[in-house]
């Protein structure tokens, strides 16, 4: 049997005729009734009973017809994968992030990824952790940046890095003629608390001035670290960010401090699960360590440990 004699049965079977089984398939109704009776012939049973100028399914045509339609389901899923292969070959690469990274430092990293990639298409999507992994896992995303620690059950991980909160306050603050912040030099200074009462992010700053005893004077709350910065410029207090936040405050109207004792900051590759990493995804992770290290001391780190730091 042969693709022709299969493609001439599921026609009929899907017309109920061998006439317009002809028309769609654009031969002669001749040529039809010899690739059924070739196949038939192969198969050694009959396909279908002719009446009155009329084809009837035989029993046996219904379950030799299942078996055909998982034939040609097969070859749409090799079409489709035909297409990725082609994609692939002039490039592209599906890239999601958090805000903090998508809006910093990485516009940066992925214009001088693609110098020399002329064929490359990227795509980049930003959202929080919490969208993003079922996005990856849904193949949404070929590779995305996250924030750790995560539940990342549902994806693969990939390389982890560990950074140090910094201090950021308005211009002109008294912090300008320090080197370093210390938790006790924001005893009583107006203070932007960020992250929401269960994350851990907030938990471990309230830990440490709890510790340290140490008790800003909290004005306002912000649950993501990217919306500090414009705050912070416009003087309502100073705060505690991850140092790609911070990268948005204007250093015209604010300035920028390491903090200590250190606070952790913790990222990581995810991808989806039984994906195999391309080349050009290995690159682009290649292309991110070095780009943040213009700027950010990012420490490697094994993905499970930000659960620890």
């Amino acid at each position: 049997m042969n693709t022709k004699q299969l493609n001439a049965f599921r026609t009929i079977m899907q017309t109920g005729s061998m006439s317009d089984a002809a028309r769609r398939l654009e031969v002669s109704q001749p040529a039809i009734s010899r690739l059924i009776r070739d196949l038939e012939q192969d198969l050694g049973f009959s396909l279908f009973e002719r009446r009155n100028s009329r084809v009837y399914a035989t029993a046996a045509a219904r379950a030799f017809s299942r078996q055909v339609q998982f034939h040609f389901s097969g070859l749409e899923r090799l079409a489709q994968s035909a297409d990725q292969i082609r994609q692939m070959k002039s490039g592209s690469l599906r890239i999601g992030a958090i805000p903090a990274l998508a809006q910093t430092v990485l516009p940066g990293i992925i214009a001088g990824f693609r110098r020399g990639r002329d064929d490359l298409a990227i795509s980049l999507g930003a959202h929080e952790t919490d969208e993003l992994l079922p996005r990856v896992a849904g193949h949404q995303f070929d590779i995305a940046l996250v924030e750790l620690p995560a539940d990342t059950a549902m994806v693969r991980s990939g390389p982890a890095y560990r950074a140090e909160r910094v201090c950021i306050a308005p211009a002109g603050h008294a912090f300008a003629g320090t080197g370093t912040v210390r938790v006790e030099d924001l005893e009583r200074e107006p203070f932007i608390a960020v992250g929401s009462a269960d994350s851990l992010w907030y938990q471990r700053t309230e830990r440490l001035l709890r510790d340290c005893l140490v008790r800003p004077d909290e004005v306002l709350s912000v649950e993501r670290p990217a919306l500090a910065p414009a705050l912070v410029q416009e003087g309502v207090g100073v705060a505690l960010v991850d140092p790609f936040s911070s990268r948005l405050l204007s250093p015209e109207h604010g300035l920028v401090r390491p903090f200590e004792p250190a606070l952790p900051y913790c990222i990581g590759f995810v991808q989806p699960l039984g994906h195999e990493q391309s080349s050009l995804e290995q690159a682009f992770i290649d292309s991110f360590e070095a780009g943040v290290a213009r700027s950010v001391t990012l420490q490697p780190i094994e993905p499970e440990d930000a659960h620890v730091v």
